[in-house]
């Protein structure tokens, strides 16, 4: 397996960091909008530290998929038995590192661009910039940079990001489809026992929701 792809890989992981990392203090509440629906929601996430979860999701697929690319270039008949190294690494092997494709290229890159895009957008608002809808003291209006082309560029990063993750762990041929991570003891097991027990709970019921509903955990995926 090409040590080439980890580069690549990386730099996705990277990207999103940079993506999802506020360097700004939150705003005041007196520099909040006034919440809609919507950015009730986005502020609910936030509480929850969902832009921690999605970074660590992040970098936990990346660092394991880079794992199991370095542990094909080590033979565990040289760690003894009893060290849990050669209990790793024959895991690793097993996920099945798969090589690079046009997909994976395209991905990785659309995510980095767009981790790319969004570094711009903040360092150009600087103090401006927040997760938070507001309109800090002071504010000022940003037409420089990125702002000089469109008016929203950091959503055009989150867009960019948005489909490089889709295609890259979501296409065919893609290390998350083909690896075998998402068949992991728990993840494997117990949705595969729910579905039993309610198949044999609900019957044709839930039979017909599986045809209309075929995937367990991630749309198109698994």
């Amino acid at each position: 397996m090409s040590l080439f792809k980890i580069p690549f890989i990386l730099a996705s992981a990277v990207g999103i960091q940079i993506s999802l990392t506020d360097p700004s203090p939150p705003p005041s509440s007196e520099e909040k909008a006034t919440p809609s629906s919507s950015e009730s929601f986005n502020e609910w996430f936030l509480k929850l530290r969902g832009m921690k979860l999605l970074k660590t999701s992040a970098w936990a697929a990346s660092l394991t998929e880079v794992a199991s690319i370095l542990a094909m270039h080590i033979d565990p008949s040289h760690i003894p038995e009893d060290i849990y190294g050669a209990r790793a690494v024959r895991f690793l092997c097993n996920l099945h590192p798969t090589p690079i494709t046009p997909a994976f290229l395209v991905g990785s890159i659309a995510i980095a661009i767009g981790g790319a895009l969004r570094l711009y957008c903040i360092s150009t608002l600087g103090k401006f910039w927040s997760f938070h809808l507001s309109v800090r003291k002071e504010h000022r209006l940003v037409t420089s940079g990125p702002y000089s082309v469109v008016r929203h560029p950091s959503y055009t990063g989150v867009l960019f990001q948005g489909i490089g993750v889709a295609v890259m762990y979501g296409s065919q041929g893609s290390w998350m489809r083909q690896s075998g991570i998402l068949q992991v003891p728990f993840i494997k097991v117990r949705p595969a026992e729910e579905d039993r027990m309610l198949q044999r709970a609900l019957g044709e019921e839930w039979e017909n929701w599986a045809k209309k509903v075929k995937y367990r955990l991630i749309p198109g995926v698994y």
